[in-house]
C-alpha cells in the first residue's frame, strides 16, 4: 500500500476510525481513507479523474473543532488538520442506504444477464448495506438498450447511474471530450456530441471505469462470466511501452480480456484499444485436419528426405508437401545436424523474445560463431501523446542493452541470403520478416524456425512450436528501461517446450557427431 508518509509529500494528522494517521492535504478525504485501508464506497469518484460528488455514496461522518459531527461526501471534502473521521457511524451508513435507494429506483434488476455481474460496485454495495427493497411503486423509467456508441462500446441507458466517469475520462485523460450528460432531471442520459460515434484508441477504458453495466465492450459482451476468468498480472506486448495489464483466461483456455492494471510509472489506470484487443496472436486456431502448417504449431515438423516445398503463396497452410510431423527430440537433432554442417550461420530474433530467451540465443550464437540480430519493423503509425509509442517491439530496449542490433526486414533478408543455415527465433518472427521475403530466399538457405506457426517455406528444414507471451515467464525492458515481467496466464499447448530450454538443448547438441544428435533428450 502506498501511503502519504512513504511518498515524502507534506502531510497532516487526522483521526480515522479511532486511529491517528497522516494524510495528504492535496488529496480528497476519500483518498486518505483508501490509502490507509479503510473501505469507503464510491461510484462517481475515480482516483484518475477529477472529483464531482454526483453519486453521494461516499458519505462519512466528520467532526472538526467544536462544530457538531456532520455527514459529508468524502470525495469532495478536503483533508484538514485535526479532522475526526468515522466511516462506520450509523449516520454514515444510513445516508449511504438512502443514496443507494435513489440509485436503485430506476436501475433494472437484470444482474443475471449483465456482463458486469460479479464485479459490479452497485451490486456489491447494495448487498453490503442491506439495500434489498424499494419503497416506491412507480415504474422504472424506460430508456434505450444496446445503443451502439461506435465500434467498441455499447450503452445500456437504463443501467446508467449518471456517475459521469466516462464523460470525465475523455475530458481529463485523452483531452478529446466526446460524451456529455444531456437532458434535465429524470430525462438526463449519457450521449455523444451530436450523436457522433466515439473515436480514438482509448475507448475501451470507459467500460473498465463504468461502475455498473451501462458501458460494455462489444467484443466481450456475453462472452464469459467474470467468475470463470482466471486473472494473471502481466504486461502488454503491443508496443514498447509495456503497460501493466491483467490477462484474463476463460477456464484456463481462451484469453478473453486484456485489462489495464494500475502502474504509477507507466500507464496509470489506462491502456489503448490496440493492446486491449490483441487476441490474434494468442488465439491462433489449430491446423486444419491433414495440414501441418498455417495453424498453431505443437511439437515440431521437418522437411522429409524427399520433400518438396509448397508452391504458391507462402504461409497459406495449403499442401505442405514434404513436411512431416516429428517429436521435439528428432527435430532438435535434425536442426543440430544442419547447423553443424553449415559454413555460414545466422540467428534472427523476434523483438518479442524475453531477456532470458535472448540470453539463451546469444549462448547458441557463441557456440556456433554466428551473427545475431533482431528484426525491427518500422513504426506502425499508432504513436500518440498518451501511451502508445508506435514501436511494435516490446523488448527493443532489452535487446539493444544486450548488444543485439535491430535490422529492418529487407536487411534481415540480405543477411539470411548469405547464410547456409539460419535460425529464426521467437513468436511472430516470420511474420515480421515477411513470408514473401522468406519464400524468395535463394541459394539453398535452410531455415530452422522456432515460432508459433509453421509455414511451408521453400527453405524450411525444421520448425518447432514455442509459447506465446501469455504462456511464458521472463521479462522485457520497456522504452524507458523499466522491467516488464511476464507471467504464465495459461499453459502452452501440450508438446510445446519453453524457448529457453529448446535453445539450450540445441546449443548442447551442436558439434556432436552426425547422427548422434537425434538422441537429444530434455
Amino acid at each position: 500500500m502506498t501511503t502519504p508518509e512513504s511518498t515524502g509529500k507534506p502531510t497532516v494528522k487526522i483521526q480515522l476510525n479511532g486511529s491517528e494517521v497522516e494524510a495528504d492535504p492535496s488529496q480528497p478525504l476519500i483518498r486518505a481513507c483508501h490509502d490507509h485501508g479503510v473501505d469507503v464506497p464510491m461510484y462517481c469518484y475515480h482516483p484518475g479523474l477529477h472529483p464531482v460528488g454526483s453519486c453521494r455514496i461516499c458519505q462519512v461522518e466528520v467532526k472538526q473543532g467544536e462544530a457538531p459531527p456532520r455527514v459529508v461526501a468524502a470525495c469532495r471534502t478536503s483533508v484538514a488538520p485535526g479532522m475526526v473521521v468515522d466511516t462506520e457511524s450509523p449516520k454514515a451508513h444510513e445516508t449511504r442506504r438512502e443514496c443507494l435507494e435513489f440509485l436503485l429506483k430506476n436501475h433494472p434488476l437484470d444482474c443475471p444477464i449483465c456482463d458486469k455481474a460479479g464485479e459490479c460496485d452497485l451490486q456489491d454495495y447494495a448487498f453490503q448495506e442491506g439495500q434489498g427493497e424499494g419503497r416506491s411503486s412507480e415504474p422504472r423509467r424506460k430508456l434505450h438498450k444496446r445503443r451502439s456508441l461506435g465500434d467498441v462500446i455499447v450503452l445500456d441507458e437504463e443501467r446508467c447511474i449518471l456517475c459521469s466517469r466516462c464523460v470525465r475520462f475523455f475530458e481529463d485523460v485523452t483531452g478529446t471530450a466526446q460524451l456529455a450528460v444531456t437532458g434535465l432531471g429524470a430525462r438526463s442520459v449519457i450521449d455523444t456530441f451530436m450523436g457522433r460515434p466515439l473515436t480514438g484508441n482509448y475507448q475501451g477504458n470507459v467500460a473498465d471505469i463504468c461502475p455498473v453495466g451501462a458501458l460494455t465492450l462489444k467484443r466481450f459482451r456475453f462472452q464469459a462470466r467474470v467468475w470463470n476468468l482466471t486473472k494473471t498480472v502481466s504486461h502488454c506486448a503491443e508496443c514498447s511501452r509495456g503497460c501493466a495489464i491483467t490477462v484474463e483466461v476463460l477456464r484456463r483456455k481462451q484469453v478473453k480480456r486484456f485489462r489495464p492494471r494500475f502502474d504509477p510509472n507507466v500507464n496509470q489506470y489506462w491502456m489503448c484499444d490496440t493492446g486491449r484487443f490483441a487476441f490474434d496472436h494468442v488465439e491462433i486456431p489449430a491446423c486444419e485436419p491433414g495440414e501441418l502448417t498455417g495453424g498453431r504449431l505443437t511439437d515440431a515438423v521437418q522437411r522429409g528426405a524427399h520433400g518438396v516445398a509448397g508452391q504458391g503463396v507462402a504461409g497459406s497452410g495449403v499442401g505442405a508437401r514434404g513436411l512431416e510431423a516429428v517429436d521435439v527430440d528428432r527435430a532438435l537433432g535434425r536442426a543440430a545436424d544442419a547447423l553443424t554442417g553449415a559454413a555460414a550461420r545466422a540467428i534472427v530474433l523476434s523483438p518479442f523474445v524475453t531477456q532470458e530467451e535472448a540470453g539463451a540465443a546469444l549462448e547458441l550464437a557463441r557456440t556456433l560463431g554466428a551473427e545475431v540480430c533482431f528484426v525491427s519493423p518500422p513504426p506502425n503509425g499508432l504513436q500518440d501523446d498518451l501511451l502508445h509509442t508506435g514501436d511494435p517491439c516490446p523488448n527493443r530496449k532489452g535487446l539493444e542493452t544486450l548488444g543485439v542490433p535491430g535490422l529492418g526486414a529487407d536487411d534481415v533478408r540480405a543477411r539470411l541470403a548469405k547464410a547456409g543455415v539460419a535460425v529464426l527465433v521467437g513468436e511472430r518472427v516470420q511474420e515480421l520478416i515477411g513470408l514473401e521475403r522468406l519464400a524468395a530466399l535463394t541459394g539453398g538457405v535452410r531455415l530452422i524456425v522456432l515460432d508459433l506457426v509453421a509455414h511451408d517455406l521453400p527453405g524450411l528444414e525444421v520448425a518447432l512450436g514455442v509459447p506465446c507471451h501469455v504462456e511464458k515467464q521472463g521479462h522485457w525492458l520497456n522504452v524507458d528501461g523499466l522491467r516488464r515481467d511476464l507471467a504464465i496466464a495459461r499453459s502452452a499447448p501440450a508438446g510445446v517446450e519453453p524457448l529457453t530450454r529448446l535453445l539450450g538443448q540445441l546449443a548442447g547438441a551442436v558439434g556432436r557427431p552426425a547422427g548422434a544428435t537425434a538422441e537429444v533428450r530434455r
